[in-house]
């Protein structure tokens, strides 16, 4: 229970600004400042307003919001059931005592500024409406101050209501509800997640917890295909949903969305940084809003794509980028690894690496090889067993930026250095740990394959948003700090 919302204590405050060009509202309750934004002037209200009804739901008693932008100050009501209403039949004209919060600062440059709304008359009436019909509601709760000093748990903290899993505390700082059966995405360098809400709406949030847009689904939520992707698309970072027929992009800056239609038997792969989009007969590349077939030199397969590129590559041998329209593929060679003979396989491609196993000059079993996929040369290598590999899935793997897995293969792409755990099976890298199954068991490994037991009802992260771990239970994603 926070502070606020104790016998003896007055009614908590929410004191909203909305910036000059209402592209961004700033928000403190109870000493703990968020900043959201909207596309448009009622989308920056919607979002601010969202905040204080999220928490008077986590407090269970109403709160006061004094909302404020270039036309003047008004004084709501924000119930925890998510109904916003005046807090007075007439607004004041003075607001409270100045000093207490800045204005915002616009977070991005270049949005419209729009026509100026009204949070107060019959625009507040509206306002209710919208908000009581089930509006998405971000909580961005107290317990993520940067305040608190380090080590200490903030008294406004949310408790966690089921075992956090190894490396973070059972806090939240931040939580939103998910349409039904629907999983949220965090960007491999952790800087935004985007999810679909109750509402069927696109959001995505950057590592602050701030709404950087949010857009209805082209289609119902019940139709996409997991969760959504970040891709490489038009010469920047886009996030993908797929559906039976369909690709659908949104510009991670915000935009429109475009639309690409799969062939009939065609299905994506998002093994690089680009869809690659194969069917029975052929490869494509997607690229200004059309497939583009491409052409594998010989009897090479293509593997993943990347800047308007396919990786193919041959069972045993050199792999190639190919791009459409280019008669010549550049031929990369693997560099053998030092205590390697001859290759045996290359296995797959995924991400920055093709892995390929070699025979051993010396002794049973296999050299396990991560490749640079643009030269070709060794950047981790590590013994295994002949029949480690049985049970992989070459298809994906847990490829972070911090920890990179391969079946019972560690590799620390900052270091080189490589661990084997037999009988590992991994399922995602998250910062410096991947989780995954040992005999058995769910546990988290770190570089040096130590591992850390993860509890029984505690939620596998589906990735880190800034330095916070994002678990999904129930409905909803949480995001929780590191230890």
């Amino acid at each position: 229970m926070s502070r606020a919302s104790r016998p003896g204590h007055s009614r908590p405050t929410a004191v909203i600004v909305i910036a000059p060009d209402e592209s961004s509202a700033e928000i403190v309750i109870e000493g703990h400042r968020q900043v959201v934004s909207g596309l448009a002037p009622h989308e920056t209200r919607r979002a601010a307003l969202d905040v204080a009804t999220g928490y008077a739901a986590h407090i269970g008693q109403p709160v006061l919001v004094d909302a404020r932008d270039a036309n003047g100050y008004w004084r709501l009501i924000a119930t925890p059931d998510g109904v916003v209403q005046p807090a007075e039949p007439t607004a004041p004209t003075q607001p409270p005592v100045p000093g207490q919060v800045p204005a915002p600062q616009n977070q991005e440059k270049g949005r419209k500024s729009g026509k100026l709304l009204v949070l107060g008359g019959a625009v507040a009436l509206v306002v209710l409406l919208l908000v009581g019909a089930g509006l998405a509601i971000p909580r961005l709760l107290p317990g993520s101050s940067d305040a608190a000093e380090e080590g200490e748990v903030d008294e406004n903290a949310i408790p966690l209501e089921y075992p956090a899993p190894p490396g973070f505390e059972p806090v939240v700082e931040l939580s939103e509800e998910l349409a039904p059966d629907t999983q949220p995405a965090v960007s491999r360098d952790g800087s935004v997640l985007v999810y679909v809400d109750p509402e069927e709406r696109l959001n995505l949030i950057d590592a602050d917890g701030s709404r950087l847009w949010s857009v209805d689904l082209p289609f119902d939520a019940a139709a996409g295909l997991g969760a959504p992707r970040f891709v490489d698309y038009g010469g920047e970072s886009t996030i993908v949903m797929e559906t039976a027929d369909t690709l659908w992009f949104w510009p991670e800056s915000g935009g429109t969305a475009t639309n690409v239609e799969l062939p009939e038997s065609g299905s994506a792969r998002y093994a690089g940084d680009s869809v690659l989009v194969r069917d029975d007969d052929a490869a494509y590349l997607v690229i200004d809003g059309e497939l583009e077939e491409i052409e594998a030199p010989g009897s090479s397969v293509p593997m993943l794509a990347a800047d308007d590129r396919v990786l193919t590559a041959v069972v045993s041998g050199p792999w190639n980028w190919v791009s459409p329209g280019e008669e010549d593929p550049e031929v990369v060679h693997a560099q053998r690894p030092s205590e390697a003979g001859e290759m045996e396989a290359v296995i797959t491609a995924l991400r920055e690496y093709v892995i390929v196993r070699w025979e051993p000059l010396r002794g049973d079993g296999s050299i396990l090889a991560f490749h640079d996929r643009g030269d070709g040369s060794v950047l981790g290598s590590a013994v295994i067993e002949e029949d480690a590999l049985e049970d992989v899935s070459h298809l994906s793997a847990p490829v972070g930026l911090d920890l990179v897995v391969y079946g019972p293969v560690l590799f620390d792409p900052h270091s080189g250095e490589t661990a084997v755990v037999p009988g590992f099976t991994p399922e995602i890298s998250v910062g410096d740990l991947v989780f995954g199954e040992l005999d058995g068991n769910r546990v988290a490994l770190d570089a040096s394959g130590e591992p850390s037991e993860v509890p029984e009802d505690a939620e596998t992260p589906r990735g880190l948003l800034g330095d916070r771990a994002v678990v999904v239970h129930e409905g909803h994603l949480y995001a929780i700090p590191p230890e």
